[in-house]
């Protein structure tokens, strides 16, 4: 729809934003999605979006996160996106004629939807809520059993689990099975997969053969890759199933394997490198998961009171 609805100049205004403000062509590709999907929303070009637009697309957002569509930190960046590009678009009114001269960041004045910035405990799947998950998971489609696994012994993002191909797969000379992405400035990050994930992955692979090497892991019944609405669905169920009284999310089993991996003696730069994440400082957000008490002294005195 957006085809003819946004003029040449506003395509074109979309293309000048990329390229001057984002680095990787996977950036500017999740940009010009989310704007275009902001235009099909309102039904007409964005220069002439106004308040009650801005306002309403980002409600309809949350209504989504509070149903389970998308998770709250994906309304938060989608919030963003169009926030830096309406504020672009400001910054170069005074260039281009075809900018109405009354345009307006109206993403200022909506509250912009904040996900939680710790980690609440809530989120952290239990030993025992986890063997519950892995046998019913285990009874139902090899393919979803194997994505889920993967983000909780891997850490991988929901989009970075859908977005894998089998060229992603490495192999060190000391057998160590990895996944291999490219990052800013061409460099590379790697996040080893666990023996036990590698046999899974394994058996998954040959069941689905032939395979092509650059085809997606984690594809449906059309070829097409997996959607994360689909995951997010199947650990729903999984988890009603259990008769959780929380419904855990991808997620929280990427939180929940961060956590055990700090509780367990991981160093938080050791799990800032395998997870991705900017900080290692963002290990402070599962700190209520690694008490003092849990590992105390008093803990070896091996003393009973009768």
């Amino acid at each position: 729809m957006h085809e003819n609805i946004i003029s040449y100049n506003s395509k074109n205004l979309i293309k000048c934003f990329t390229i001057e403000r984002l680095k990787l062509e996977k950036t500017r590709r999740d940009y010009t999605r989310e704007i275009l999907k902001f235009t099909d929303f309102i039904n007409k070009d964005f220069l002439y979006a106004n308040n009650e637009d801005c306002s309403c697309y980002i409600n309809k957002l949350k209504d989504d996160a509070n149903n389970g569509k998308m998770s709250i930190f994906t309304v938060e960046k989608k919030y963003i996106y169009l926030f830096s590009f309406f504020n672009y678009i400001e910054s170069v009114k005074l260039l281009y004629d075809f900018i109405p001269d009354s345009f307006y960041n109206h993403f200022r004045a909506v509250e912009k939807p904040s996900a939680p910035r710790s980690i609440s405990s809530d989120k952290i799947v239990s030993f025992s809520e986890l063997d519950k998950l892995i046998s019913i998971l285990k009874e139902g489609n090899l393919r979803d059993y194997t994505a889920l696994m993967l983000i909780f012994t891997s850490g991988l993002t929901l989009r970075e689990t859908i977005d894998l191909k089998w060229n992603n797969f490495i192999e060190d000379a000391n057998s160590n099975i990895a996944i291999e992405f490219k990052v800013k400035n061409n460099e590379k990050r790697y996040v080893k997969v666990s023996d036990d994930m590698a046999e899974l992955l394994a058996k998954y692979k040959k069941s689905i053969e032939p395979v092509n090497k650059d085809s997606h892991v984690f594809r449906n019944k059309f070829g097409k890759p997996l959607s994360g609405r689909w995951l997010r669905k199947i650990l729903t169920d999984a988890c009603k199933k259990a008769e959780f009284e929380h419904i855990y999310t991808p997620r929280d089993l990427r939180h929940s394997a961060a956590a055990l991996c700090l509780k367990n003696g991981a160093s938080a730069e050791k799990v800032k490198n395998q997870f991705g994440w900017s900080d290692a400082r963002i290990a402070d957000r599962y700190s209520y998961s690694i008490p003092v008490l849990e590992d105390n002294a008093i803990d070896y005195l091996n003393f009973k009171l009768k």
